[in-house]
C-alpha cells in the first residue's frame, strides 16, 4: 500500500511538472511550417528593431521557418536600414524565393535619430527612407505577375514617399489616403506629444498649446492640426473593432483600444474593410470633424482579394511592439496574454495581444496554405471557322459566351471621356493609376461595360488589361472610332478623300492597339505611344463615328444620289442612302482588316442620335432636328460576319424638342402606370429596329445650371446629385422595361473643359479646363465629381459651421462686435461668411463691385442708403429666400438676347450706366418655337435664385444645389456663388466680362479684386460695412478681396450620391 502511495505521489508530481512545463514541450512537439516572408523596414535608427520586432516574434512563436530551416532574426532578415553599417537597401525587383511581402515601416532614418538626441520629437533632415516609385513598381509586379500577397502598414506611404509613388501605392492596395494621420494621447502634456505639435498649433491658430488630459491630435500632410480635447471627447480613445466581414475572416469579434499613430484612409471598395477605428467623441467633437469633412470612423484593416493576388493594409503601427517576451518557445502564450492584458487607451501592449497577434495568426496561416495555389486562367474566346469571337448579337441583346454557351447580357455601362481638370482632352493626361482606380469603382458599381469614344493613351489599355486579370467579373469595352468633325463639317461630304482616308487610318490604328500591336507617333491633340497590351478578348463591340451632323448627312446623300448599295464581304446594304453606304463601307473595311490580320471578330455598330433616327417627328419645331435619317436597319451582315450588328443611340429625355410635345410620347404609360415621354420614345424605337438596340448614352447632369426642360421634370440640369441618381435610375429602368439591349450612362467623370450653348458666350473657351463652372451643366454629367481642393478637408463646405474657416486660417475682412465678414474662393465658387447677431427677420444685402467705372449707386428696396459702383447685390430675406441681382447695364442675358438678338423686349434704360435698375440673373432655355401652327414664347429661367441647405457631403441632408447655409444658432450665414454668376469669364486669370456695351460679350477685363460691402436691416435698426456717413456707404472702404491666379487647378475625386443610386439600379436590373 505504501508503495502504491509513493507511486501515486510520484505520478502526481510528474503530472504537475508536465502540466507546468507543457507550454514548452507542447511547443517543441508542434510541426514547423515553411514560410519565406520578405520584411521591409526602413525605419531602423537603432538596434531595437522595434518596427518589425513584434512581427518576427510572432513568426518564430508560430514556428514559421525560412526555407533554409532557420528562424527569423530581427537584426538580419529584413530589407531596409542597417544601423550597424549605417546604410540602407531597396526593395528587390522580384520576390522569387519569398511567399509574401510585409512592409512594416518606410518613414526612414533622420539625422537626429542617429545622434540619439531627438527625444522631443523635433524635425530633422532625412538620411534614408520613403518608398521609391521603382520599388512600388516592383511590389506591383510581385503581386500581379508572381501572385504574392503584399502586406503594408502605417507608415508605408506617407512622408517622405513622394506623391507619384504614393499614387501607385494607392492603386496597389485599392485605397486612398486622406492626407491625415492621428493619435490619441492619454496625457496631452506628456513628452510623447511631439514638439512640432505644440509649435504648429501656435503658428496655425495664434494660440498657445495649453491642452491637458487626454486628446486626439490629427495632422494633415501640410502639418495643419485639428486637436480634440476636453468636452470634444470621451475617455475611450480610438477603438479598433472588426466589421462583420472581419469577424468571418478572423473567426472572432475584436474590439480593443488602439493607442498609437494611425492614418485616415478610404477603401476604394468598402466591402474590403475588415476592421475600423472609431474615435470616441462627443456630439460636439463629431461636429467639429464634420466641419472639416473628416470621418469619425474609418478603415483600420483593408483586405483586397482578386483573381491574381491579395493585399492587406493596416492603417496603424501594428507590428511596432518593442516589449515582446524574450522567450517565444512557448505554446499558448499569445492566448494567455490576449485574455489577461488590460485594455484601455493608456495600455500600449493590449492591442498587440488582443488584435494584432490573432489577426496575423489567421493571415500567416492563409498565406502558408495558399502559397502554392495555381494562378487564375485567362478568359478563353469562342472560335467559329477559325475566327475568335469576342461576342455575338441575339435577337434583342448582345451576347457573351459562358461555359461554351452564348447568353444574353443586358448592357449596364458607363461612358468615359479622356480629360481631367487642368487639361484639354487632346493632352491625354489621365494616369494609369487613375484609370485603374476608376475601373475598380465602375466594377463595384455593378457595371459590366465601358465605352470610350476614341483612342486613349497606352495607360488606359494597360490598366484595363490589369483590371480584367484581377476582377472576378470582367468589364467589357465598347470601343469607338472617332471621325475628324472639323473636316467632316468643312467638306459636307462623308466620301471626301480627306474624310475617308483619315477615318480608315484611325480604324486600323484602333484595331491594332486593342491587340497590343501599335506604336502611334506623337500627333497634336491625339493619344500616342506604344500599345503592348492585348485587350481584344474584352472588347465586346465597335461603335464607329460620332453624332452625325444632319446637314452633312443630307449633303452627302444629295451629292451622291443614286449610289448603289454596298456588297461587302462582311456587310451589305439594302435600299440605303449614300451616307448609310459610306458608314457601312467603313465598318466592312474594319471587320475585314481585323479578321484577316488578327482572326478576331466582335459585334459592330455606329453612333447615332435622336436627331438622325429612323422615325418621322411631325412635332419637331426645328427643321434641322428631323431633316434626315441614318437607318441601321438597311445594313445587313453576311454569313462571313459571325458576330452581327446592333444599333447604338444617344437618347436623352429632354432633347430634341419634339420629345416634349409629340402626343404619342408624352401620353405613353410606362411600366409604372405613369405618363413617360422617354419610355414612349424607347417603345417606338424598339418597334422599328430589326437588331438589338443599345442606348449608348443616357443620363442627366447633377448641376446648378439648366439648359433644357423636360415635360416630366427630367431636365438637363438643376438637379442635386441625389436627384441625378434617381433620374438616371428611372431612365435605366425604362430601358430595361422596354426590352432594349441595355444602356450606358453618360458619363463617368465630370468634364471641366465642356461648354453648353446657354453659357458658352460668357466664359473664355481657351481656359475652361482650369476652373469648374457650376453654371455649365455639361461639365457635371459625371457620377464622379472633381471637387476643388487637394483633398476633402481642403474645401469650404457651406453647411453652417465655422470649423473649416478656422482650420484654413481665413482671417476676417472686418470684425465689429457680433458682426464679421470672411471671404475666400476656389476653382468653382466665391465663398462669403457673414457673422451677425441674428439672421432671422432681417434683410441682408451683400454688395459686389467687380469692375471699375460702372455700377449702381443704390441698393434695391433700400431708399435711404447711397453708394457707388455696385455691380451685383445678393439680397437675403432672413433664412427664407435669397436672390442675386445684377446691374441692368452689366446684365449679359439682357445684352445678348435683348440688345443683340432682339429675342426679348428692349428696355430704354438698359444701355445707360447707373440707371437705378437691377435685373434678376437669367439664363435662356429656348427661343420662340412654332409647333403644329402654335407659337410657344421665348423661355428662360432665373438662375440667380439661391437655395438654402447644406453643401457638406457628410451631412444626411446634403444637397449639392445648396447656395446658402445658416448656422443652427442663427447667427452666421455661409454663401457660395458660382464665378460666372458674377460675370467672371476666367477666375484663374482674374478675367471678368468688360463693359459689354463697348466691347461686346467677348470683351474681358483683368480685375484686381472683388470689392464687397454689407448692409442689413430689420426695419427698425440697421448695420452697414463700411459704416454709413450721412446715408452713404463709401465704396473705397469696401473690403477688397483678391486671390492668386493659377495655371494648375487643385482638385480631388468624390463619388456622387448618383453613383450609389446607380450601383443599386445596375445590381437589380437586366440579365
Amino acid at each position: 500500500m505504501n508503495k502504491l502511495k509513493r507511486y501515486g505521489f510520484l505520478i502526481f508530481i510528474i503530472g504537475i511538472v508536465l502540466l507546468l512545463t507543457s507550454p514548452f514541450w507542447v511547443w517543441q512537439l508542434k510541426g514547423k511550417k515553411d514560410l519565406d516572408l520578405m520584411i521591409v523596414d526602413k525605419t531602423v535608427p537603432d538596434e531595437s528593431y522595434r518596427e518589425h520586432k513584434g512581427l518576427m516574434w510572432l513568426l518564430n512563436q508560430q514556428k514559421y521557418r525560412k526555407s533554409d530551416g532557420g528562424i527569423y532574426q530581427e537584426n538580419q532578415d529584413y530589407v531596409g536600414y542597417d544601423p550597424k553599417e549605417e546604410k540602407g537597401s531597396s526593395v528587390p525587383e522580384s520576390a522569387e524565393g519569398y511567399d509574401a511581402v510585409y512592409i512594416t515601416d518606410t518613414y526612414g532614418v533622420y539625422e537626429e535619430d542617429l545622434d540619439r538626441e531627438n527625444v522631443s520629437g523635433s524635425r530633422s533632415s532625412k538620411v534614408y527612407g520613403g518608398l521609391e516609385e521603382e520599388e512600388i513598381d516592383s511590389l506591383k509586379s510581385m503581386a500581379l505577375n508572381e501572385g504574392k500577397t503584399i502586406i503594408a502598414e502605417f507608415n508605408s506611404m506617407a512622408d517622405p514617399t513622394d506623391e507619384k509613388a504614393r499614387r501607385k501605392f494607392y492603386s496597389l492596395f485599392n485605397l486612398e489616403w486622406s492626407g491625415w494621420i492621428g493619435r490619441y494621447f492619454p496625457d496631452m502634456t506628456s513628452e510623447e506629444v511631439p514638439e512640432w505639435v505644440r509649435s504648429n498649433y501656435k503658428e496655425q491658430y495664434g494660440k498657445d498649446y495649453v491642452f491637458k488630459g487626454g486628446g486626439f491630435v490629427l495632422v494633415d500632410r501640410s502639418d495643419r492640426l485639428m486637436i480634440l480635447n476636453g468636452d470634444d471627447i470621451t475617455d475611450k480613445g480610438a477603438i479598433f473593432s472588426t466589421t462583420k466581414k472581419g469577424e468571418e475572416e478572423f473567426g472572432e469579434d475584436m474590439s480593443v483600444a488602439y493607442s498609437y499613430w494611425f492614418d485616415i484612409v478610404e477603401a476604394i471598395n468598402p466591402d474590403e474593410v475588415l476592421a475600423e477605428y472609431s474615435l470616441s467623441l462627443t456630439d460636439k467633437g463629431k461636429d467639429k470633424l464634420k466641419g472639416i469633412n473628416l470621418p469619425t470612423s474609418f478603415p483600420a484593416v483593408i483586405h483586397q482579394e482578386n483573381r491574381q493576388f491579395e493585399t492587406y493594409y493596416f492603417s496603424g503601427d501594428f507590428a511596432d511592439q518593442p516589449d515582446v517576451p524574450n522567450l517565444y518557445q512557448t505554446s499558448g502564450l499569445p492566448t494567455w496574454r490576449k485574455w489577461t492584458e488590460r485594455s484601455g487607451p493608456d495600455e500600449e501592449t493590449a492591442f498587440y495581444w488582443k488584435a494584432y497577434a490573432p489577426m496575423m495568426d489567421t493571415i500567416l496561416e492563409r498565406i502558408h496554405r495558399q502559397k502554392d495555389a495555381p494562378k487564375a486562367k485567362a478568359q478563353k474566346a469562342e472560335v467559329e471557322d477559325g475566327i475568335k469571337l469576342a461576342g455575338k448579337v441575339g435577337s434583342d441583346y448582345v451576347q457573351i459566351n459562358q461555359d461554351g454557351k452564348w447568353k444574353d447580357m443586358t448592357i449596364k455601362g458607363v461612358n468615359m471621356g479622356i480629360a481631367k481638370p487642368g487639361h484639354f482632352p487632346g493632352e491625354t493626361a489621365i494616369t494609369k493609376e487613375e484609370y485603374l482606380r476608376w475601373f475598380k469603382q465602375i466594377g463595384a458599381m455593378n457595371a459590366n461595360s465601358l465605352r470610350v469614344y476614341t483612342i486613349h493613351p497606352p495607360e488606359f489599355y494597360e490598366a484595363f488589361y490589369e483590371y480584367n486579370q484581377m476582377a472576378e467579373k470582367p468589364l467589357y469595352l465598347f470601343h469607338g472610332v472617332w471621325v475628324n468633325e472639323e473636316i467632316f463639317l468643312k467638306t459636307k461630304d462623308a466620301f471626301a478623300k480627306e474624310n475617308t482616308e483619315e477615318f480608315q487610318d484611325e480604324i486600323k490604328r484602333t484595331v491594332d492597339l486593342i491587340h497590343g500591336n501599335a506604336d502611334i507617333p506623337d500627333r497634336p491633340g491625339h493619344a500616342s505611344g506604344q500599345y503592348k497590351y492585348d485587350i481584344s478578348p474584352y472588347v465586346l463591340g465597335w461603335v464607329f463615328g460620332v453624332e452625325w451632323d444632319p446637314e452633312v448627312v443630307l449633303s452627302t446623300n444629295e451629292k451622291h444620289k443614286g449610289m448603289k448599295d454596298l456588297k461587302g464581304e462582311y456587310l451589305y446594304t439594302e435600299k440605303a442612302q449614300p451616307f448609310e453606304v459610306w458608314i457601312s463601307t467603313m465598318m466592312d473595311e474594319a471587320v475585314s482588316y481585323e479578321t484577316s490580320t488578327y482572326q478576331w471578330q466582335r459585334p459592330v455598330s455606329f453612333t447615332n442620335w435622336v436627331t438622325t433616327d429612323l422615325l418621322d417627328h411631325p412635332y419637331e419645331p426645328s427643321e434641322k432636328e428631323d431633316m434626315v435619317s441614318v437607318d441601321p436597319n438597311v445594313i445587313k451582315a453576311t454569313d462571313q460576319l459571325h458576330t452581327g450588328l446592333f444599333a447604338s443611340y444617344h437618347i436623352y429625355p429632354y432633347y430634341p424638342d419634339f420629345l416634349n410635345y409629340e402626343p404619342a410620347y408624352i401620353n405613353y404609360l410606362d411600366h409604372r402606370g405613369e405618363k413617360n415621354n422617354y419610355a414612349g420614345y424607347l417603345n417606338d424605337m424598339k418597334k422599328h429596329h430589326t437588331m438589338p438596340l443599345v442606348v449608348a448614352e443616357f443620363g442627366v447632369p447633377g448641376s446648378r445650371g439648366l439648359t433644357h426642360r423636360n415635360v416630366d421634370g427630367l431636365d438637363q440640369g438643376h438637379h442635386s446629385e441625389k436627384e441625378q441618381g434617381e433620374i438616371d435610375r428611372r431612365l435605366f429602368e425604362d430601358i430595361i422595361a422596354e426590352n432594349l439591349a441595355g444602356g450606358m450612362v453618360f458619363t463617368w467623370q465630370d468634364e471641366w473643359f465642356k461648354r453648353t450653348w446657354n453659357t458658352m458666350d460668357y466664359d473664355d473657351p481657351d481656359r475652361r479646363p482650369f476652373w469648374s463652372n457650376a453654371q455649365t451643366n455639361e461639365q457635371q454629367f459625371g457620377v464622379l465629381s472633381f471637387d476643388p481642393g487637394k483633398n476633402r478637408t481642403d474645401v469650404l463646405h457651406v453647411d453652417g459651421r465655422k470649423e473649416d474657416w478656422a482650420f484654413k486660417g481665413i482671417k476676417p475682412a472686418f470684425q465689429d462686435g457680433d458682426h464679421a465678414l470672411y471671404v475666400s474662393s476656389d476653382e468653382r465658387y466665391v465663398y462669403v461668411r457673414v457673422d451677425t447677431d441674428s439672421v432671422k427677420d432681417k434683410d441682408s444685402y451683400l454688395l459686389f463691385d467687380t469692375i471699375p467705372d460702372q455700377g449702381q449707386s443704390t441698393i434695391p428696396g433700400v431708399d435711404d442708403v447711397k453708394t457707388k459702383g455696385v455691380d451685383f447685390v445678393l439680397h437675403m430675406n432672413g433664412d427664407q429666400s435669397a436672390r442675386l441681382l445684377v446691374d441692368s447695364y452689366y446684365d449679359s442675358y439682357y445684352y445678348h438676347y435683348g440688345n443683340l438678338l432682339e429675342m426679348i423686349d428692349k428696355e430704354p434704360y438698359a444701355g445707360k450706366k447707373d440707371n437705378g435698375v437691377y435685373h434678376p440673373i437669367r439664363l435662356t432655355l429656348n427661343k420662340e418655337l412654332t409647333i403644329q401652327g402654335k407659337t410657344l414664347p421665348f423661355e428662360s429661367y432665373e438662375t440667380g435664385k439661391m437655395q438654402f441647405g447644406t453643401a457638406n457631403p457628410g451631412d444626411e441632408e446634403y444637397d449639392s444645389l445648396t447656395d446658402i447655409s445658416v448656422s443652427p444658432e442663427g447667427d452666421m450665414t455661409e454663401i457660395r456663388i458660382p464665378w460666372q454668376l458674377l460675370n467672371i469669364k476666367d477666375p484663374s486669370l482674374k478675367d471678368a466680362m468688360a463693359d459689354m456695351w463697348k466691347t461686346g460679350i467677348e470683351g474681358k477685363k483683368k480685375i484686381d479684386s472683388i470689392n464687397i460691402g454689407l448692409y442689413e436691416t430689420d426695419g427698425k435698426a440697421s448695420y452697414a460695412y463700411p459704416a454709413l456717413k450721412d446715408g452713404f456707404m463709401d465704396p473705397a472702404a469696401f473690403y477688397r478681396y483678391s486671390w492668386k491666379e493659377w495655371e494648375e487647378p487643385t482638385f480631388h475625386e468624390r463619388l456622387k450620391d448618383s453613383y450609389y443610386i446607380l450601383q443599386e439600379a445596375y445590381g437589380k436590373g437586366g440579365k
